[in-house]
């Protein structure tokens, strides 16, 4: 037995024409006949896996090779876009509580950890954010970054005992 995949709506890409996508992050290139110039079929391109995400890469209209997150360039064409955390949200809302030695971090008793002071660049660039954190020995740790850009991996459980007294 396969599994299908139901057609959906597709919207073509702005900066490369040739090219559509669907609500799913599926990438289609048109093809058209030779000799009438009508759109004849469409083929799915095959998708990249890289660092949790799927990555296509095609050529935009002036030529030039472009790599993208196919996910996120569907939510934003088909779907409302995600709600945003802003700083009075989380320090109102979550019961928070600021991290010593890092003024841009706030805590929660549960162990959620968010940044209030968001960076000027990367991918969390001008939005408060939910730190991510990872497992060692089956220990949530998170790296925390200073103003000056140095970091310290802490574990969770050390910085809410230290926060909440717990």
């Amino acid at each position: 037995m396969t599994a299908q995949i139901l057609e959906t709506d597709r919207k073509t890409i702005p900066q490369a024409t040739q090219y559509e996508i669907d609500s799913s992050g599926f990438v289609y290139r048109k093809t058209r006949h030779l000799r009438c110039g009508e759109e004849i079929a469409s083929r799915r391109l095959q998708l990249q896996r890289t660092h949790g995400r799927w990555n296509a890469s095609i050529y935009t209209d002036e030529g030039v090779r472009w790599r993208f997150d196919s996910e996120r360039l569907a939510r934003s064409m088909f779907h409302d876009p995600d709600p945003m955390l802003t700083h009075d949200d989380i320090i109102d809302n979550f019961k928070t509580r600021p991290v010593p030695d890092f003024s841009r971090y706030v805590i929660t008793s549960y162990g959620a950890i968010y940044c209030i002071d968001p960076p000027k660049r990367g991918l969390n660039a001008g939005q408060c954010y939910l730190v991510h954190e990872s497992l060692k020995r089956n220990r949530a740790y998170v790296n925390l970054y200073h103003h000056d850009g140095t970091r310290k991996n802490l574990k969770v459980a050390n910085l809410v005992k230290l926060v909440w007294e717990y």
